[in-house]
């Protein structure tokens, strides 16, 4: 992808112990025993999927300005994208699949096997997938933040709830010049508020991540859409006729987004095509 560019707000998130725990997670598992140069992490792939989706949505801003997207929407769609994989387990997919349903078989007849395990954090979801992961992944990194989501009707248009040390919450965001006020944000002052990264711009994140509206606490992704008694209802973008947005990260209609292009391009390059699959020409359509 060239040069990647960072913000102090996509700094601050990679330095996380939740980010930086990606570069010890192998992209294909154990694909390396077969195809040797295949040892890219899923920390390389999410700064990949972060730079093309903030390189989509720049464009589609460029090309179609009375969609009124804006620098947040930019940022969120990035931050989402360095995001989406921090709930993948060792050797990637394979925890996803073949080891979780093994040790949802062995834990039904071994108590023992969860000896180490607090009991709320035993219950294996049904329909559990990385993407939930990744929403309690995120929620960890704000708190190591000293940030935490406030959901409340209240709260959602602030900054997020301040709950320790570390990042101020008024503080993170978009750092830059305002035309309107003549001033230079440079992170010395509190930001504005289209400038602030609120708590619904972080539930937006999330709702990217997950391909749509948040499931139940205590409930998957899977088992919320297919439940006839759980109403979901986006709240990241709610009213704005920006479903589109939701469509950069996790494409749930095509399947076509900017997670794939990355992968396809990479794995193709560290295996036996050695190949890439990326055209610039799937970014400016």
């Amino acid at each position: 992808h060239t040069t990647i560019r960072l913000c102090p707000a996509t700094k601050t998130i990679i330095d996380t112990p939740q980010m930086q725990r990606l570069r010890g997670l192998k992209q294909l598992g154990t694909a390396e025993l077969v195809y040797t140069t295949a040892t890219h992490t899923r920390f390389e792939h999410s700064l990949g999927v972060g730079h093309l989706a903030e390189k989509k949505l720049k464009g589609i801003a460029e090309r179609q300005p009375r969609l009124g997207i804006t620098e947040k929407d930019i940022l969120c769609v990035k931050i989402a994208g360095l995001l989406h994989d921090l709930g993948h387990g060792p050797f990637s997919h394979v925890y996803d699949g073949l080891f979780r349903k093994e040790l949802k078989k062995k834990a039904s007849g071994y108590v023992g096997l969860y000896n180490d395990v607090p009991l709320e954090c035993r219950k294996i979801v049904d329909g559990w997938k990385h993407e939930d992961s990744s929403l309690s992944m995120l929620d960890a990194l704000l708190k190591n933040l000293g940030l935490e989501i406030d959901d409340s009707e209240d709260g959602l248009d602030k900054p997020l709830r301040q709950i320790g040390d570390g990042i101020d919450a008024t503080r993170f965001g978009i750092y830059g010049y305002k035309q309107q006020e003549d001033v230079w944000y440079d992170g010395t002052q509190a930001l504005p508020r289209d400038f602030v990264l609120t708590s619904r711009d972080w539930i937006f994140v999330k709702e990217l991540i997950a391909g749509g509206p948040l499931p139940p606490k205590g409930m998957s992704i899977k088992a919320a859409k297919k439940s006839p008694d759980v109403k979901l209802e986006i709240v990241g973008r709610k009213g704005e006729n920006k479903e589109y947005l939701y469509d950069i990260i996790s494409n749930v209609h095509s399947g076509l987004d900017v997670d794939k292009m990355d992968y396809f391009s990479r794995d193709g390059c560290r295996t036996a095509t050695g190949e890439s699959a990326f055209n610039d020409f799937l970014l400016e359509n």
